[in-house]
């Protein structure tokens, strides 16, 4: 049986339902490995972000109570 993406013979011992090869289905693997780790990076990345975000909030909003301090 041929695979249905390289168009390669699909090896002898593989399960009786395969449509791709070994070779195709590492491909596969690392491809959607490499989309976890971008979205997992993005993800954090957007944390970070955030995090960052409301930092800067609570700081500005510190400088605009001055800590309950008024200059007069």
């Amino acid at each position: 049986m041929k695979c249905s993406r390289c168009g390669n013979e699909i090896e002898a011992d593989a399960p009786a339902n395969a449509v791709i090869c070994g070779s195709c289905a590492d491909d596969l693997r690392q491809e959607e490995e490499a989309e976890i780790m971008a979205e997992q990076d993005k993800a954090k990345a957007e944390g970070e972000a955030g995090r960052e975000a409301y930092e800067e909030s609570l700081a500005n909003e510190r400088m605009d109570a001055c800590d309950g301090w008024r200059y007069v």
